[in-house]
């Protein structure tokens, strides 16, 4: 937790910059889709590959932790039905990209550019929607201790679902210089050593689609 944050402000502080990493990374793929890297295709594609993943793992953990939690005395239901949209596009992403990866020849660029371009406003709007319904003043409905307690399902949730050899690069890599050291919270050795000297140099080839630096 930042020195500033109140336990109010946790799940939005986390939920935005969670949620900036995959605008970034819609950005960086809309960009290469006009002049795609032809020559180095199966990293761009591994690269395309994470972000749909990461998206998936989010929404997972919000399905699993967030909403049952927040539906005690909110109505996350709009958000929950949103989802069920939002999936059906990211799916259809990754069997595009799942063909493409077995075969480089299917991979159309123009096709995945009219996908992600119909799916800017759904996927956003949600994004964005989602943060300002859970607003610190919408969260005093719930006692600290209940926020602490979902605070800490989450890290729990993250630690143990998903690839972490490429959801945690992918997070890390588009995670600005100014957050690197506070934002997730995680021991130094992880930061430095662990996530871009192990865990970073398994699909190492991805990341340099990426914005940001690893640590």
């Amino acid at each position: 937790m930042a020195p500033t944050q109140t336990v109010e402000e946790m799940l939005q502080y986390n939920m935005i910059h969670a949620h900036n990493t995959f605008k970034f990374g819609y950005d960086i793929i809309l960009k290469h889709l006009d002049n795609p890297p032809t020559n180095d295709l199966p990293n761009f594609i591994g690269y395309c590959e994470a972000w749909a993943i990461s998206i998936v793992g989010h929404h997972d953990a919000e399905e699993e932790v967030v909403f049952p939690f927040l539906n005690r005395k909110m109505d996350f239901h709009k958000e929950q039905d949103e989802h069920k949209v939002i999936h059906d596009t990211v799916d259809a992403i990754l069997t595009f990209l799942t063909a493409a990866k077995a075969d480089p020849s299917k991979f159309d660029a123009a096709h995945l550019k009219q996908i992600l371009v119909e799916f800017r406003e759904p996927l956003y709007s949600h994004l964005d929607e989602e943060v300002e319904h859970i607003a610190p003043a919408n969260m005093t409905v719930f006692d600290k201790k209940e926020l602490l307690e979902l605070n800490a399902s989450l890290d729990k949730h993250a630690k143990s679902h998903g690839d972490p050899f490429m959801l945690v690069p992918f997070m890390r890599s588009h995670t600005p210089p100014e957050l690197k050291d506070s934002w997730p919270p995680m021991p130094w050795v992880l930061r430095k050593v662990v996530i871009p000297y192990v865990l970073a140099r398994r699909y190492s080839g991805y990341w340099k689609y990426a914005p940001y630096a690893m640590s």
